[in-house]
């Protein structure tokens, strides 16, 4: 009974759920048009939302596939299921299996453009081609992780049948490519002399580069948004309105700068976010303005 409990425990982990909150941008589309309250709509965008955390899952089984023999040797990443023998290759494909099937299924019963599962297509193809190839390329590994995001908001995009606002596609861009950047710099300084063989791009990485990158990401990703909060548009606001929304913004990509530089954190942005209280109640609070903003 106990190691059927562990077995169920080491699928859960390998579907790596708290990395779920990602595809909270399939959902961003939906938000800033002014839909979230029309319930069809709404009921497209949650499917388009749980097909693209099943997805990722089937994304993350092939990867830790791919990686397994450099995550034994990482302090956080030898307990993930493949990295420590709890499924085996073989187990964790079939499970990868049932998680297109399931995606499939969730598809019909939401029904999902054939548009969508292009979509989730296009971000797994991406996914594989980045475990072979990508990972090992200086910046292009940065910025083949934030091209996913945007594929996440493409995909909530066609979900609910709406022009996406370029604003919106700099932004999650921007701020994705951050939160890259702030994971490189805390492998390279947690992982020290072995860095590069957990991950052989590391050894292109310098602290000093990564640093310029995050002061010209910061930067773009701050401009960008306050841009969009003075000439951007919403559903039917006035577009001047989402200026009050700036300073959410701004307290929490410096408080995200605080906690990679001076706590030496970020190896794991999704749990920043979950774990550290000022960082997630910017995000909360961001998330009310903006909705009293658009929907009041």
């Amino acid at each position: 009974m106990e190691s059927n409990r562990n077995l169920m425990r080491s699928f859960v982990r390998l579907m790596r759920p708290s990395q779920w909150i990602k595809n909270g941008f399939v959902l961003m589309p939906l938000i800033f048009s002014g839909r979230m309250f029309v319930p069809q709509e709404a009921f497209l965008a949650a499917g388009a939302t749980i097909g693209f955390c099943l997805a990722s899952s089937v994304t993350y089984i092939i990867n830790d596939y791919m990686d397994r023999e450099r995550d034994r040797i990482h302090p956080l990443k030898r307990d993930r299921p493949l990295a420590s023998g709890a499924i085996s290759p073989a187990i964790a494909f079939m499970f990868a299996g049932m998680l297109v099937l399931g995606i499939l299924i969730t598809s019909r019963c939401f029904g999902l453009s054939l548009s969508i599962l292009w979509i989730f297509a296009a971000y797994t193809l991406l996914n594989l081609i980045y475990s072979w190839k990508l990972k090992n390329l200086v910046i292009i590994d940065v910025l083949s992780v934030a091209f996913g995001f945007l594929l996440r908001v493409f995909a909530g995009g066609v979900s609910v049948d709406v022009q996406l606002s370029s604003w919106l596609l700099l932004c999650t861009f921007s701020i994705a490519t951050l939160l890259v950047l702030g994971k490189r710099r805390h492998e390279v300084i947690s992982l020290g002399d072995e860095a590069f063989t957990h991950r052989a791009v590391l050894k292109s990485y310098s602290i000093g580069f990564i640093d310029q990158l995050l002061q010209t990401v910061t930067t773009s990703t701050f401009i960008f948004y306050c841009l969009y909060a003075v000439l951007g548009k919403s559903g039917d606001m006035r577009s001047d309105r989402m200026m009050i929304s700036v300073p959410f913004v701004a307290y929490g990509i410096f408080r995200y700068i605080y906690l990679i530089y001076h706590m030496k954190m970020g190896g794991a942005p999704t749990d920043l976010l979950l774990k550290d209280y000022p960082l997630m109640a910017s995000v909360t609070l961001w998330l009310i303005c903006c909705i009293s903003v658009i929907y009041l």
